[in-house]
């Protein structure tokens, strides 16, 4: 094969991998209804025709294998944002750093401490309480406490310990 056959091919990959990506971020967006189908069957020939035929020309083959490289990154992405587009998969929820603090006080007994408390106080007032003092603390930098609820003299009493 000649070189300049090679190199415009390989010009031609480069530019359908940028025409793909492009059309996938359309498509992602909604503003085109199919995914582009047509230019992947283009690459797929390119790359089956040069795999099938040595490069002899070892900058063109690097640059073919680039090319390959980067098309096969391309196509993991679009397929995975294809399968969340469809709801097989579904990304990971991120949870905020306040729900994170707030998560950890429930598991080290924020919760059981506010169900050990007798009836006739305001659960809400201390729970407010406590998480404005969460909220102090997360400030200065502390994030994973241990709360205790004593009752002393009828009056309830807040200990945080850092753990």
């Amino acid at each position: 094969m000649e070189i300049k056959t090679i190199q415009d091919d390989l010009e031609r990959f480069e530019n359908l991998i940028k025409m793909i990506n492009f059309e996938y971020q359309q498509y992602f967006a909604g503003t085109k209804r199919n995914p582009p189908v047509v230019y992947e069957r283009e690459v797929n020939k390119l790359i089956h025709k040069y795999s099938l035929h040595q490069i002899k020309n070892s900058t063109l083959r690097f640059r073919f294998n680039n090319l390959v490289a980067r098309f096969i990154t391309f196509r993991e992405k679009w397929n995975k944002k294809m399968l969340e587009l469809e709801g097989v998969k579904k990304p990971k929820p991120i949870l905020l750093e306040k729900e994170k603090i707030l998560e950890n006080n429930k598991t080290n007994g924020y919760e059981s401490e506010l169900d050990k408390l007798p009836p006739g106080f305001n659960r809400e007032k201390i729970k407010n309480v406590i998480e404005q003092k969460l909220d102090e603390l997360k400030n200065k930098g502390i994030s994973n406490v241990r709360i205790e609820i004593e009752i002393i003299d009828g009056k309830p009493k807040l200990r945080m310990k850092k753990q």
